[in-house]
């Protein structure tokens, strides 16, 4: 998944705080319920580009729905809010969950099959890719009965697909390509 740089730029500056005064993961934890929250409120996402409510009243409300502000995230969504980011935020929380899964050594891998997966199948699949990532996989299925066979596997928003439809579709380009005499 490729981030907006400004976001990933305000994601590195909090990251790279938090970890100089050893607050990682209790700062991530604040930044993602935080993410959480917006993500599942069209009226706070509304509310929070507003023009029509000040700063201060922004921060008092997300300090409330969040029970309090741990001191840097509060600056941070300040700062977010002052030079008119707010839109970008859950870009921002993204690109720190990024960071954060680099720090831990850790790789997100979503699978989608036409059907569960077995646990074989599963076990095997995450241990080809941390041996091709070099960090443990952090694996999430979807089932899509859209997908006529194999799996699509996405590594960090890369796609790797491996499905059936895929395969066919490939080999459909290249018999349009194929020249008939």
């Amino acid at each position: 998944m490729v981030t907006n740089p400004v976001a990933a730029r305000y994601a590195e500056a909090l990251f790279e705080f938090a970890k100089r005064h050893e607050r990682l993961d209790e700062t991530f934890e604040q930044v993602e319920a935080l993410g959480e929250l917006i993500r599942r409120s069209a009226e706070l996402r509304q509310l929070l580009i507003n023009p029509g409510v000040d700063a201060p009243g922004k921060i008092a409300l997300l300090g409330r729905l969040l029970g309090g502000w741990r001191a840097d995230v509060r600056v941070f969504v300040e700062l977010v809010l002052s030079f008119g980011r707010i839109e970008q935020l859950l870009e921002m929380v993204e690109a720190l969950r990024r960071l954060m899964d680099g720090e831990r050594g850790l790789v997100r891998v979503t699978v989608r099959s036409a059907r569960p997966l077995d646990a074989t199948v599963r076990g095997d699949l995450v241990k080809t890719i941390e041996q091709r990532e070099g960090r443990r996989a952090d694996l999430t299925e979807e089932t899509d009965p859209q997908l006529l066979g194999g799996l699509q596997v996405f590594v960090e928003g890369r796609m790797l697909d491996g499905s059936l439809r895929s395969r066919l579709e490939g080999l459909r380009q290249q018999l349009k390509r194929v020249k008939v005499h």
